[in-house]
């Protein structure tokens, strides 16, 4: 796959007639009698990592330093040919997929033709960076966005401060931010080693101040980005650097940056502030704010999305038919049709990301894909990153509360900063736990039950033995209903609901490449006093040069617009009625998991305490708090979780439903 491609391969999907709700979900696959086991299809097995030398060996042509790529990785599906195709994406998504090819024909030729001797007068640099990036480029009937939509896109970005904290909170990449208490971070050693920590005595006070009050937050990308940096996995010729950033919440509950250290693996790097003497024009602070957003897509790219999302998927739904297919676990077990429709295409969008037999594009993530041509990790870098996630995950402590709870996000005063992605998500996450939790009542009457049911704790084993390959304990079976619950809201929600959170808002945020450019141009700055507008110019790939245009900035247009595709079939979110999703989850009629299945469409649809109902004034009310200029910022409108499956009414054009498929 060349970085022209539309970067998840033939998955990608997009639907360009579809207005409003779909009445007919063509899910047959879901129908009772698509559950038999297909005896002609081998089982799956799972490959841990499915790199293979070529991928994994690097030498100084490439990078500084040479070697093999060592690191633990999750594990893969070997083969796609192994998947039933029951278990696969429809007719109707390889449609969705190739209309949405068309459309992203369609906006490249419109910018190759428009761009192209473009003038941007300013006169700020801030201003001469928002033309680079709006004019030529959106602008004109493509046929593909509506004025709204691109004048939402390209109104507010990073160079208000405001504005790059609100997409800490309502962008792609909501799983950085976390309470910045004094037992993890000492500001004032921090400050001391900095090698300008002796002009910010004022920083060192307004940081300690918030800290003690409980209103310091912080951005660290050291511990994914970091060991790539040291380890001098970044391509010859790009830059990347693992930031370091702090905020502080006004008495207005407004959240904003105050320090940004770019370097931040150097404990002597220079802190960027916004009223650094040194950086009269503001140039300085803005392009440290630039390597942040950058850094934030960095992480986002293969772990808040790919890693955290697709990969997690794709692992449960491996050992479900591994079990399936060996004739330990029946396809009709209660838990199975449960997850189903969450797990059964994240194997053809995957394909895309590590290519299997049957697959003939190159994997964005192997020798000469993607990564490659367009990161600044290349492919061994980002297994690098994926392995600083890797290291440290836990599936229980990555569950939506947990990880609210453990970065300090759900009390104090962050409770009162309009969080999208926090309160939305709470709202998603008592119904899927209600759900799941009514589903698990209904199928075992006790602990004990659950204990004896070999084919449900053949399927969790395999699981466990999957995520624990090296013998970190990352997932760890316990048979009890508590437990099983756990899981289960966990895994519906993480398929579901966080990569909406992640995917959906890709578009809205990084289609605008100073948001969070996929590859900076030029070296970190060493301080303040290094940076003119020119810097700042040079930093971000330029349209008017024809090979950044080519390589960097339409190949970020592509992945973004590919990965927010309208998918055709959906999870009975915004159905007809009831029954639409009652095909979902084909249980028997009239048995309580049925009943269970009515109760989730009522808690996601009915009255006033529902989730359609809820997100909904929570969206008015970020909304009504906007004073700025129109259009409401995407980050704080933040449509994204609606549980309706297109808001044609708005600029976002939501492309999928909350509770959805992985398949984009």
């Amino acid at each position: 796959m060349n970085h022209h491609d539309n970067s998840y391969g033939g998955a990608l999907a997009y639907t360009a007639g579809l207005r409003g709700p779909i009445h007919s979900l063509h899910r047959t696959a879901s129908a009772p009698a698509a559950l038999a086991r297909a005896s002609d299809v081998a089982a799956p097995q799972f490959v841990f990592s499915g790199l293979n030398a070529t991928d994994l060996n690097y030498d100084t042509s490439q990078y500084p330093v040479a070697g093999t790529f060592a690191g633990v990785l999750p594990p893969w599906l070997n083969d796609i040919a192994t998947i039933p195709k029951n278990w696969q994406r429809t007719d109707d998504d390889a449609a969705d997929a190739n209309a949405r090819t068309e459309q992203l024909k369609t906006a490249m030729a419109y910018i190759n033709k428009n761009v192209p001797g473009q003038k941007y007068p300013g006169p700020s640099t801030a201003q001469i960076i928002a033309q680079r990036y709006t004019q030529g480029m959106w602008t004109g009937d493509t046929g593909v966005f509506s004025p709204a939509q691109i004048t939402a896109l390209t109104t507010h970005w990073i160079a208000d401060d405001a504005e790059l904290a609100r997409q800490r909170l309502g962008g792609a990449n909501p799983n950085v931010i976390k309470l910045a208490d004094s037992s993890h971070y000492d500001i004032a050693a921090w400050i001391a080693k900095a090698g300008n920590g002796a002009a910010l005595a004022g920083l060192q006070t307004t940081l300690s101040n918030a800290q003690r009050d409980g209103c310091l937050f912080v951005c660290d990308y050291r511990p994914v980005l970091g060991a790539a940096v040291t380890g001098q996995l970044v391509l010859k010729g790009r830059y990347l650097a693992a930031p370091l950033c702090f905020f502080t919440i006004g008495n207005d509950n407004t959240l904003m940056p105050q320090a940004i250290q770019i370097s931040a693996t150097d404990p002597g790097a220079y802190i960027f502030t916004p009223t650094d003497p040194a950086d009269t024009k503001g140039d300085a602070w803005l392009l440290a704010k630039l390597w942040l957003a950058s850094a934030d897509q960095q992480w986002w790219f293969s772990g808040s999305h790919l890693f955290n999302t697709h990969t997690v998927d794709m692992l449960f739904g491996t050992a479900a038919l591994n079990q399936i297919q060996t004739g330990a676990l029946d396809e009709q077990h209660p838990l199975v049709i449960l997850a189903k429709p969450y797990l059964e295409k994240s194997f053809n969008v995957n394909s895309g990301v590590i290519s299997m037999p049957g697959t003939l594009a190159k994997g964005i993530y192997q020798k000469g894909g993607f990564c490659d041509n367009v990161l600044p990790t290349g492919r061994v870098g980002l297994y690098q990153v994926i392995n600083s996630l890797y290291q440290n995950y836990r599936f229980d402590q990555n569950a939506f509360p947990a990880q609210m709870d453990s970065r300090g996000l759900n009390a104090g005063a962050i409770t009162k900063v309009a969080f999208p992605y926090r309160d939305d998500g709470q709202r998603w996450w008592t119904a899927v736990n209600g759900f799941v939790a009514a589903i698990v009542a209904a199928s075992y009457a006790s602990d004990d039950a659950v204990a004896a049911d070999t084919g449900l704790n053949s399927w969790m084993r395999t699981v466990q033995g999957a995520f624990n390959q090296d013998g970190t304990a990352r997932f760890s079976w316990t048979p009890t209903k508590a437990y099983l619950t756990s899981v289960f809201s966990n895994l519906l929600f993480t398929c579901s609901v966080q990569h909406t959170a992640v995917n959906n808002t890709m578009f809205n945020g990084w289609a605008f490449t100073p948001n969070g450019a996929f590859a900076m141009q030029s070296a970190p700055p060493a301080n303040a006093a290094a940076v003119s507008s020119q810097t700042v110019l040079d930093a971000l790939p330029d349209p008017q040069s024809p090979t950044a245009l080519a390589n960097v900035i339409q190949p970020q247009i592509s992945f973004v617009m590919g990965g927010t595709s309208i998918v055709t079939e959906t999870l009975g979110v915004n159905p007809a009625s009831q029954t639409d999703m009652l095909a979902i989850y084909p249980y028997a009629a009239g048995s309580p998991q049925q009943a269970a299945v009515i109760g989730f469409w009522n808690a996601i649809w009915e009255g006033k305490s529902s989730v359609a109902a809820t997100i909904g004034a929570n969206q008015q009310a970020r909304i009504a708090s906007w004073h700025g200029a129109l259009p409401v910022p995407n980050s704080l409108a933040y449509y994204y979780l609606s549980a309706e499956l297109v808001s044609w009414q708005s600029p976002q054009y939501l492309n999928a439903a909350t509770t959805n498929a992985i398949q984009i």
